[in-house]
């Protein structure tokens, strides 16, 4: 009885699943819907794109609707509760499967799905695209997938999302790390973009923030009216020239502080923003102003975005934001080794009242979130554990916008790079989905053989990262604030994997990728004289042997510099500290200028030392 049960249930199973066509190297066909647009036909030309990579016969398009495999264009059923760049994916008996979507981009990330979820396609990374090899696609009889963003604006600058097609794939809005939307400036416009200190400082300083006294070209004074009228004529300006798409689904333009403290203290700007209790007094009010200017001359799709950010972080009493204004909070402040809202954890308790306190006078607050380590680049950032809650965090606070500052500068990360900006972008489309099994996904295919000791050493780094409240991680952290509670035997465990790591990867294509990311552990290591570091371990030689070793392998794998504060320093110019790990912070050492005058000195100890221990 039970074997004919199973029976049965596997022939279920199969006629559930049959091949899409009849035979296998059958031709599919697309057709375009009636009222198809020229981004649906674009959605179209994708699909054929792939699916000619994948199947044995390219497929065609152009074949009349009652006949075709695929549909592509229209609008879905229910398109009024579905957001721009939302998708519906329907087939129905067995049928056509349809694809439809709202706003410009829905087709195509319907499109991207499809190819996820059933044809197993994955875009990991601009150098690691999964595309399965079949002769003929296997479909339900049913399909039925709905899907509306979770948030307007997605974007992130690790060195993935560059990538166009890994940001189509995946769904961000942002194409080239920051547009998808931002028509003009991203980020701190005031004083460089508009209203220009070049074009305008030396000829009306009054233009321009009193502070400490002085006037200073590094931020405006937001209450001088010709600051404002010479703002909005600019902005004005752009709106009617040909950056302007009255069909787009997301306009924004910047008008966001420069990134100094350097605020106008002018009686003006000072009593406005002692009224509201917060410089953002001063800061919303101007925004605003440029909003209303924007909606009266008509641009009724167009946002003023402007920051919370450093010394405007915190919400005003009295102005609120306009409908047309967006405020993007900033968490640069934060710990990001234990979730923002841990009530344990000091150092993030300020942002989740400042997160709730926007909530409550704002409608479209976007978030700068911050995923790297500012300070020592290099250095493994063990943040795994908290950027799934982080960004259900956001959408349960209504955030609309999302960015994802990254290390767009390292065109080959030395730690997790890729990874963290899968993840970030995955996260960003749906914060609630199987984070461990789209880990586990990237690193089977990333690192092939190699990703379980990996993914192991990941874990025993995301677990002791988080586990005490005496220390924080924030994006300055010296490699000595990371991987505080790492103690000997955490050490041996993580060597033990790297070994395992390597010797699985040998002789194949992974070993270059997984020799990367062992520079972050290597880095980690040295700076906090662990393992062939220690001088509890090895001799004097030994150690600066180790780290010469590390630093010509940092060189020969493109990492050219380690402080983000810091990219016009020559990489070199930090050798000889990586190579004798003076006490104190290398980054502080190497600006100082004594350390050049004995450069010289130490390398000849160095050679003098190699000398006398080869003999």
């Amino acid at each position: 009885m039970k074997r004919t049960l199973c029976l049965i249930m596997c022939l279920l199973l199969l006629i559930s699943a049959v091949p899409f066509s009849a035979a296998a190297g059958e031709v599919y066909s697309i057709a375009l819907s009636e009222n198809a647009t020229a981004d649906d036909r674009s959605a179209a030309d994708t699909l054929r794109l792939y699916l000619a990579r994948i199947l044995p016969c390219e497929p065609v398009i152009g074949e009349a609707a009652d006949q075709a495999d695929f549909i592509i264009g229209g609008e879905p059923e229910n398109a009024a509760n579905i957001t721009a760049g939302g998708y519906s994916i329907t087939r129905r008996d067995g049928g056509a499967v349809y694809i439809k979507g709202v706003g410009g981009r829905g087709a195509l990330n319907g499109v991207y799905t499809f190819l996820q979820e059933y044809c197993g396609c994955r875009w990991y990374a601009p150098e690691e695209t999964v595309l399965p090899k079949t002769d003929a696609l296997s479909l339900p009889d049913n399909i039925n997938i709905t899907y509306s963003p979770y948030f307007e604006y997605t974007a992130t600058d690790w060195r993935s999302a560059f990538d166009n097609e890994f940001a189509l794939a995946n769904g961000l809005t942002s194409i080239g790390g920051y547009t998808g939307g931002y028509i003009y400036g991203f980020c701190h416009t005031l004083s460089t973009r508009f209203c220009s200190r070049d074009k305008y400082f030396d000829e009306h300083p009054e233009y321009f923030a009193l502070h400490d006294g002085k006037r200073t070209p590094n931020q405006l004074c937001l209450t001088n009216p010709d600051t404002l009228r010479v703002v909005t004529d600019e902005v004005l300006e752009i709106l009617q020239s040909y950056l302007y798409d009255p069909n787009a689904d997301l306009q924004i333009i910047s008008i966001t502080q420069d990134d100094n403290s350097e605020f106008c203290e002018c009686p003006a700007c000072k009593a406005l923003d002692k009224e509201n209790g917060s410089h953002a007094g001063t800061n919303v009010t101007f925004a605003n102003a440029v909003a209303d200017a924007v909606k009266e001359a008509g641009y009724d799709n167009v946002a003023i975005d402007t920051f919370a950010y450093s010394y405007t972080r915190k919400t005003p009493t009295k102005v609120v934001p306009r409908d047309n204004v967006i405020i993007r909070l900033c968490d640069i402040e934060c710990c990001f080794c234990h979730t923002l809202d841990d009530p344990k954890c000091k150092e993030n308790v300020d942002f989740m009242q400042d997160l709730h306190d926007w909530g409550e006078i704002c409608k479209r607050i976007y978030i700068w979130d911050y995923t790297t380590n500012y300070w020592e680049t290099p250095c493994i950032y063990p943040d795994f554990g908290v950027i799934q809650r982080n960004m259900q965090i956001f959408y349960e606070n209504n955030a609309k916008g999302i960015f994802e500052e990254g290390e767009p500068a390292l065109d080959d990360n030395a730690e997790f790079g890729e990874l963290r900006g899968y993840l970030l972008t995955r996260l960003m489309k749906d914060p609630y989905l199987d984070f461990d099994a789209e880990m586990r996904g990237f690193l089977k295919a990333y690192y092939g053989d190699a990703w379980e000791p990996i993914y192991r050493f990941l874990e025993r780094v995301t677990k002791k990262a988080g586990a005490s409240y005496l220390s924080h991680l924030g994006v300055f952290p010296d490699s000595t604030d990371t991987l505080t509670r790492f103690n000997a035997s955490d050490v041996e465990y993580s060597d033990a994997q790297w070994k395992e790591a390597k010797e699985k990867a040998q002789g194949t294509k992974y070993f270059d990728r997984v020799e990367r990311s062992e520079l972050c552990w290597r880095f980690w290591k040295s700076e906090n004289r662990r393992a062939e570091f220690s001088p509890l371990r090895t001799t004097l030689y030994m150690r600066m042997r180790a780290r010469e070793e590390l630093y010509n392998d940092l060189l020969r794998m493109g990492i050219t510099y380690m402080n983000h504060t810091r990219r016009d320093r020559e990489f070199t110019e930090c050798m000889s500290l990586i190579l004798l790990r003076c006490p104190g912070k290398w980054c502080k050492l190497y600006e100082e200028p004594f350390w050049f005058a004995i450069e010289p000195v130490v390398l000849k100890l160095y050679n003098l030392m190699g000398r006398i221990y080869n003999k």
